[in-house]
């Protein structure tokens, strides 16, 4: 009787390699979705930005490649960040408060390599976001190859939240901002009655 073909020795062998290296991957995986940001600050150009002074925010985010745009005088501080070293970053404005940084939005490129890379940069510095649409739970599917739809953010010490924001209509914006900070600003605006809000008030932005 002719015993039950088995595979060979060397087909074992070859597959191996295969099955370390999806051992290694889910490893790294579950080493990522561990990363808890919420102890540590939320720095961006080098500076830690809880209570960071806008006038040395802008020095540094010039001195990484960020170009002032024309802006009107009594407008937000505008700049083009497509030389400024991350990728997917187009524009950038900030939202400050008595000489103090409240928020700086990145819109970014909403597709592409360029986004992709950027959503694996954020995932390998911070571990796997939250979504903030329904349920709050890590999404594991974030660094994937397409852009995921929705709202996803990381906490962090001070109050600080990194937002990252995809919708289906609209930019794609990238948000460090100062949740207290925030919220006073927008709690402080005066809206006259009978206007309904502005798409560009800060409440509705982020």
């Amino acid at each position: 009787m002719q015993r039950p073909h088995s595979p060979s020795k060397s087909v074992r062998t070859a597959a191996l390699p295969s099955v370390l290296a999806s051992a290694l991957l889910w490893m790294v995986t579950l080493a990522i979705a561990q990363v808890d940001p919420s102890s540590s600050e939320l720095t961006l150009y080098g500076m830690r930005l809880k209570d960071a002074p806008t006038a040395a925010f802008i020095s540094a985010a010039t001195a990484a490649g960020a170009k002032a745009l024309d802006q009107r005088p009594d407008g937000p501080t505008n700049f083009d960040t497509r030389d400024a070293g991350v990728p997917a970053l187009q524009r950038l404005t900030l939202i400050a408060d008595r000489g103090s940084l409240v928020s700086a939005q990145f819109v970014i490129k909403p597709y592409g390599q360029d986004n992709e890379a950027l959503r694996q940069l954020l995932v390998q510095k911070y571990g796997l976001p939250t979504m903030a649409d329904g349920a709050r739970r890590p999404f594991p599917g974030f660094a994937g190859r397409f852009a995921p739809r929705g709202s996803f953010d990381w906490d962090f010490a001070g109050g600080m939240k990194l937002i990252y924001r995809q919708p289906a209509l609209g930019d794609a914006t990238l948000s460090y901002t100062d949740v207290e900070k925030a919220g006073r600003l927008a709690a402080s605006a005066t809206t006259p009655v009978g206007t309904p809000p502005s798409k560009g008030d800060l409440g509705n932005r982020f």
